[in-house]
């Protein structure tokens, strides 16, 4: 695990009362024989027996044939953090259970290609992950203590190894779950928080030269450097908010019935905190398009971006700002970029930046319509520009394309596109040939457009849709009507069945979820049944010969 993981942890905890006696970063998994069998049953999900099989043949390359004799399969994994006044002192122990010494240490000689080095006192020298770093490890209590950090030896000290009794909490059935525990951190600790800070931003890959992250280079980091700035000091106040934290939680789930794999953060604040009233208070996250996804959708999304406080908020309209300054002149379109820069901001401005989209279908015919909606706040000199810009620029033939005004709703004006059939992709194929026609509205507060055979009631129905509450994230699709869109455009239908079955309902493919109450939640869900199992299916992968089980003992 890279350094900046245990640095970012301990960067966002303040303690309401101190207690060193106990690591104030613990983790945990489950019996490794069921962290295996949950292994192996995403694996099936995936990709079936042929997946499970390249799985299991994977891990013997790996160890070897023996694969994880030595290691003791009926108990669980346990670990925890060290955090210290100086970023470099910090320290992360994982202790492996073992059924005997010998046989670990020759499970690690398979695992790191070589023996590991006997430096005398019962500890032994390990391949670090980073050359900056060292890796101990010492044998007690029928566990295996690797400690990891630029100076792990005094982690090692009979004194200081905690008990894997004092970490495991059986009543927690989470395959992995790490925790925070707020009380525990030293005063020396929080003092240096500013420091951790600092080494963040240096492993994030911001530095002097005005370079940042991601590759950035410095024309992108002048757009996102307010950005930044302002995310800095969206932390800086919520370490302030979370000296009233009790305790945070990661965990790590799979629901084999439903091929559901997910990861939950939790943050707990003591009662009467500031943290535990805004915890309380956090209203469920909504999306102002969110009924455009109906029981006859095919495949859709509803998403709403991230700006629930005022440092997001002000951080991207600062970025915009500077990215408008950057495209320059635009040529004839300026006037349009510059609208359609000044309508993002608003929108940034209140919130509610929705996204969603949805193919509905087929209907009688066979057809699929297609319906979107994008928030901008105040569409009204947008849909003028638009025009303009059109009317003044596009070719002749695409002008005659337009026509303007074609209908109405209420103070909404309708306006429809008839694209052109043929050519390399052809979009009209699946929303009804050459009936396809594109309606679009430029109403108050978004931007919608549907295509297909008959658009503009389906347009005026959306037109009409009310917010309703939303996950921030909801990917949606239902594998039999998917399978008939495939065939519509000329695929293999059959494709769409081995990769994503042929189930005919509304199946959540991945989703992202934000509860308040007595904990703040943050939790992410992909469902496994859902992935491209037609990449499992060929190369690689050999069926028709029985699955090996993972090894007992």
């Amino acid at each position: 695990m890279r350094y900046a993981l245990v640095l970012t942890a301990a960067a966002l905890l303040a303690p309401a009362t101190l207690r060193a006696a106990d690591p104030p970063i613990t983790f945990q998994t489950q019996p490794v024989n069921r962290v295996l069998d949950d292994l192996r049953a995403a694996a099936d999900l995936i990709g079936g027996e042929k997946a499970v099989k390249a799985l299991n043949a994977g891990l013997k390359e790996k160890f070897g044939e023996k694969v994880f004799h030595g290691l003791d399969l009926e108990r669980p994994i346990i670990g925890y953090v060290t955090l210290a006044s100086k970023p470099e002192d910090i320290v992360a122990v994982i202790a492996f259970p073992f059924t005997n010494e010998k046989d670990f240490l020759a499970l690690c000689e398979r695992f790191n290609n070589g023996k590991p080095k006997d430096l005398g006192n019962g500890i032994y020298e390990l391949p670090p992950l980073d050359p900056r770093h060292k890796a101990r490890m010492k044998f007690s209590e029928r566990y295996a203590y690797i400690s990891y950090g630029a100076k792990p030896e005094p982690a090692l000290d009979a004194k200081a190894l905690v008990p894997a009794n004092k970490i495991y909490d059986p009543a927690d059935q989470a395959i992995f779950t790490g925790r925070f525990h707020f009380d525990r951190l030293t005063l020396d600790v929080i003092k240096a928080i500013p420091t951790y800070a600092e080494e963040i931003k240096k492993e994030l890959g911001f530095g002097e030269d005005g370079r940042g992250p991601l590759g950035f280079g410095k024309q992108e980091m002048a757009i996102f450097k307010p950005l930044f700035e302002e995310v800095e000091k969206m932390f800086g106040r919520y370490v302030l908010l979370l000296g009233g934290g009790d305790t945070a939680a990661v965990r790590l789930n799979l629901d084999v019935p439903t091929g559901e794999l997910s990861v939950e953060a939790s943050l707990k604040g003591k009662p009467d905190t500031a943290l535990s009233k805004a915890v309380a208070g956090f209203k469920p996250t909504g999306n102002k398009f969110g009924g455009l996804l109906t029981p006859d959708t095919t495949a859709g999304f509803k998403a709403r971006l991230p700006f629930f406080n005022d440092e997001l908020k002000n951080g991207t309209v600062k970025a915009l700002e500077e990215g408008q300054k950057a495209v320059g002149p635009a040529g004839n379109a300026k006037d349009l970029v510059d609208e359609l820069f000044k309508g993002l901001i608003r929108t940034v401005k209140t919130g509610e930046a929705d996204i969603v989209g949805a193919v509905r279908g087929p209907n009688k015919d066979g057809d699929f319509t297609l319906v979107a909606a994008v928030a901008f706040e105040d569409t009204a000199k947008l849909e003028k520009e638009f025009k303009a810009f059109v009317e003044k620029d596009a070719p002749q033939d695409e002008q005659d394309r337009f026509k303007w005004s074609t209908d109405k709703l209420e103070k909404i004006n309708i306006h429809t596109y008839k694209p052109q059939a043929g050519g390399f992709l052809d979009i009209t194929k699946p929303f009804g040939d050459d009936k396809c026609v594109v309606a679009f509205a430029f109403a108050p507060t978004g931007v919608f457009v549907v295509v297909g055979p008959n658009p503009v009631p389906v347009l005026k129905e959306a037109l009409a849709v009310k917010p309703a509450e939303s996950p921030m994230l909801d990917v949606l699709v239902n594998p039999a009507r998917i399978k008939k869109l495939v065939e519509k455009t000329g695929g293999q239908g059959a494709d769409v069945e081995r990769a994503l079955g042929n189930e005919d309902k509304l199946i959540s493919a991945t989703s992202l979820t934000v509860t308040g109450g007595k904990e703040l939640k943050v939790r992410y869900a992909i469902n496994l049944r859902l992935l491209p199992r037609a990449l499992f299916s060929t190369g690689g992968f050999e069926g028709g010969d029985k699955v090996e089980p993972f090894e007992k003992k």
